[in-house]
C-alpha cells in the first residue's frame, strides 16, 4: 500500500523512507520544507530533520541529522530489549510487528541490512553513540548523547565485530510529484476544485483549515460571503442553509447578515502549528501494540496538531499519543460569539518557518478573496526561527533590516487578498531563555530508563552536530542565550517600525508581545512548574496546556486593550443552534 501510494517507480528504494519514518519517532521539529528541492537527497534531509530536535536547514557536522536519527533509534531499540528482557534481534522483530500496516516488510528488510552489526555491538555493551560510529553514520567521537561505557571490549571480540558487514540499500528512491507541491507550498494535498480547502483532514486539509463542503465547486468554501447559489446551498460551509418558511428569507441572511463577521487565521511556525511528538513513542516502558497505530496520520500532519492549537484549535483528537490538556483557541472564542463563523479558520503554520520563507512562498497558501470573502483576524506569529538555527554565533540570524523587509513584503501581499475590515496582529518573538532555565537539569525521555540523559546533554549533543533547532537558546553558555534574546527583542521592536511606516487599505495592524513568558510566570505564581508547559520530547515547544493558556491570555489582552479586535455577539446564536445543531461538524 505504501509503495503504490507514495512512490512512482517500482525500482525505488523504500528502505530509506522507512529509516526516515523511524527517525520521526524521536524529537524535534519536522522539516520546514520551505524551498524548492534540488533532488531527492534534499527530501531525505528535510524529513530526517525531526530527529532529536534537528534543525531542518542545518547541514550539520559529524553525520548531522543522520547521526542523531541513528543514535535515537538504537537507544530505543536497546532500552526496549532491556525493559522486556529479550534478545536484541527479537526486539527488532517485535518493533517491526507493531508498526502500521504496509511497512512491516520494509522494517524486516532494514533488520536484515543493519541487524547483525547492531546486535553484536549492543551485546558488546556499545553505547548507541558507539554503534552509530561503528556503522559509519556518525563521524565525530566528541559528539556524544550518552555517557561513555564503563567496561572495555577485548581485542578478540572487536576483531570479530569488525568482520560483520552491513548490507546495502537498493538504488535511490524518489517520491512522486505530489509531495513537491504539498511540501513546498503547504497547500492541501487533496483539493479537487483548487479553492485551497479540502474534504480530508490530514495533508494540510481540514485539520488545518475549515472543511470544504463541496470539493467540486471552487466558489463553495468556508469564509465566503457573496454567492450566486440558491439558499439551499451551503455556500460558505458554516452549516446554515435553506429558507425560513415564515418570512421567505434565507437563513444565512436572516441569522448572519446583521452581525459583523471575522474569520480566524494565523501565519506562523511550528509553535503556531502546535508541534508535538508523543513521548510514548520513545519511552520503551510505554511502547505497546497500539503505540504507533496513528503514526502515519501524524506524519501526514507533519507531527503538528493545528486542530488543538492556540489559534485554530476546535476539537479533541482521538489519535493515540495526542497532546494532553484542554483546548482553547481564538477561533473557538470567536465562534462562541458568532456561530456563523463555523469552520472559518486557517492555520498556515509551518515547521521551521521564518520571515524570509513566509514572504517567499508560505504566505501564498493563505486562502482569501477580497471581493467575495469575509474579513479575517489574522495573527502573524514567527516567534523564534529568525534567531534560531544550528549554526554557532549570530551570523545566521535575521538582521533587523531584513526582518523589516520580509514583514513588509508579506503585508504588501496581504493587502491584495485580505477583505476590507480585516485585522493583522503581530506577535513578538519569544524570550527562549526560559527553555534552558526550565529544562536543562531534567531527565529527557530518551534517558528515562537509566537516568543518564538530561536535556542539557541533548542540547549539547545537537549543538555539537550543529543541527540544533536553536543553538543560541538551547546552549549551556548563558552569554549566547542572552545574545539570542537580545536579537529577538530587536526583531520584535521592528514590528513597531512596520506599523509606524506603513499603512494598508484593507486591514489595520496591532502589535502584542509574545505571551509565552507571561503565561509561564502566571503558571509558576499559581504553584506550577515551568517545565510542565514545555513539550517533553523536543524540550522546545509550548505543550497543550500552554497552547490553551496562550489563547486565553491573548483573548483577555484583546478584550482589555484592543477591543476592536473582538467581534460582537450574534443575537441569533440560540436560534442557529436549535435549527442546525452542530452545523455539520468538522
Amino acid at each position: 500500500k505504501i509503495k503504490n501510494k507514495y512512490f512512482t517507480k517500482p525500482n525505488s528504494s523504500y528502505m530509506k523512507l522507512f529509516l526516515v519514518v523511524l527517525a520521526l519517532f524521536f524529537v524535534g521539529s519536522l522539516a520546514a520544507l520551505n524551498n524548492p528541492f534540488d533532488d531527492h537527497e534534499e527530501v531525505t534531509k528535510l524529513l530526517m530533520a525531526s530527529i532529536l530536535g534537528a534543525n531542518p536547514k542545518a547541514n550539520g557536522v559529524g553525520g548531522g541529522i543522520n547521526c542523531a536519527g541513528c543514535t535515537g533509534l538504537v537507544a530505543v531499540l536497546e532500552q526496549y530489549a532491556y525493559v522486556h528482557d529479550q534478545p536484541i534481534l527479537d526486539t527488532m522483530k517485535k518493533l517491526c510487528s507493531i508498526l502500521p500496516g504496509g511497512i512491516e516488510d520494509i522494517c524486516d528488510t532494514l533488520v536484515n541490512i543493519y541487524g547483525p552489526k547492531i546486535v553484536n555491538g549492543l551485546e558488546l555493551k556499545f553505547t548507541p553513540d558507539q554503534v552509530c560510529m561503528d556503522l559509519g553514520i556518525c563521524t565525530e567521537p566528541q559528539c556524544r548523547l550518552f555517557p561513555p561505557p564503563t567496561s572495555s571490549v577485548s581485542e578478540e571480540d572487536l576483531n570479530k565485530h569488525k568482520d560483520i558487514k552491513v548490507g546495502q540499500f537498493p538504488e535511490h528512491w524518489k517520491p512522486g510529484e505530489w509531495i513537491y507541491d504539498f511540501a513546498q507550498y503547504h497547500k492541501p494535498l487533496i483539493d479537487l476544485d483548487g479553492d485551497l480547502y479540502s474534504t480530508i483532514k490530514t495533508f494540510r486539509g481540514a485539520d488545518w483549515r475549515g472543511r470544504d463542503c463541496d470539493d467540486l465547486k471552487s466558489n463553495i468554501y468556508p469564509g465566503r460571503n457573496s454567492t450566486s447559489h440558491p439558499p439551499e446551498v451551503d455556500h460558505n460551509c458554516n452549516g446554515i442553509y435553506g429558507t425560513d418558511p415564515k418570512t421567505g428569507t434565507p437563513y444565512e441572511e436572516l441569522y448572519c447578515s446583521q452581525t459583523p463577521y471575522l474569520g480566524t487565521a494565523i501565519l506562523g511556525d511550528s509553535a503556531a502549528a502546535h508541534f508535538h511528538v508523543p513521548p510514548e513513542m520513545i519511552t520503551p516502558a510505554k511502547i505497546n501494540s497500539a503505540t504507533y497505530d496513528d503514526l502515519l496520520a501524524m506524519l501526514a500532519n507533519e507531527f503538528d496538531w493545528p486542530m488543538l492549537s492556540a489559534t485554530t484549535g476546535f476539537t479533541q483528537s482521538e489519535w493515540i499519543g495526542r497532546p494532553k490538556g484542554p483546548v482553547s483557541s481564538i477561533y473557538k472564542k470567536i465562534l462562541e460569539r458568532n456561530l456563523c463563523t463555523h469552520r472559518d479558520f486557517q492555520n498556515i503554520g509551518v515547521n521551521g518557518a521564518r520571515t524570509s520563507s513566509m514572504a517567499s512562498n508560505i504566505m501564498y497558501s493563505f486562502a482569501r478573496n477580497q471581493e467575495t470573502d469575509s474579513p479575517v483576524l489574522l495573527t502573524y506569529a514567527l516567534i523564534g526561527n529568525d534567531v534560531c538555527n544550528g549554526h554557532p554565533g549570530l551570523g545566521h540570524m535575521t538582521t533587523p533590516e531584513d526582518f523589516y523587509d520580509n514583514v513588509v513584503k508579506a503585508m504588501d501581499y496581504l493587502d491584495t487578498v485580505l477583505p476590507m475590515g480585516s485585522h493583522v496582529v503581530f506577535m513578538g518573538l519569544a524570550d527562549g531563555r526560559i527553555l534552558y532555565d526550565s529544562m536543562h537539569d531534567r531527565i529527557h525521555p530518551i534517558g528515562e530508563l537509566r537516568q543518564d540523559v538530561t536535556y542539557e546533554d541533548l542540547y549539547n549533543y545537537l549543538n555539537c552536530l550543529q543541527i540544533s533547532p536553536c543553538w543560541g537558546w538551547l546552549n549551556s553558555d548563558g552569554y549566547w542565550r542572552n545574545q539570542t534574546s537580545y536579537r529577538a527583542l530587536n526583531l520584535s521592536l521592528t514590528y513597531q517600525l512596520v506599523i509606524k511606516n506603513n499603512h494598508y487599505e484593507h486591514f489595520d495592524m496591532t502589535y502584542t508581545n509574545c505571551p509565552v513568558r507571561p503565561i509561564f510566570n502566571e503558571w509558576v505564581a499559581k504553584g506550577g512548574e515551568a517545565w510542565e508547559l514545555i513539550e517533553p520530547v523536543d524540550g522546545f515547544h509550548p505543550n497543550q496546556i500552554a497552547n490553551a493558556l496562550i489563547a486565553d491570555y491573548q483573548w483577555n489582552l484583546f478584550n482589555n486593550k484592543y477591543p476592536y479586535l473582538i467581534p460582537p455577539v450574534n443575537p441569533n446564536n440560540d436560534e442557529i443552534s436549535k435549527l442546525f445543531g452542530d452545523q455539520g461538524g468538522y
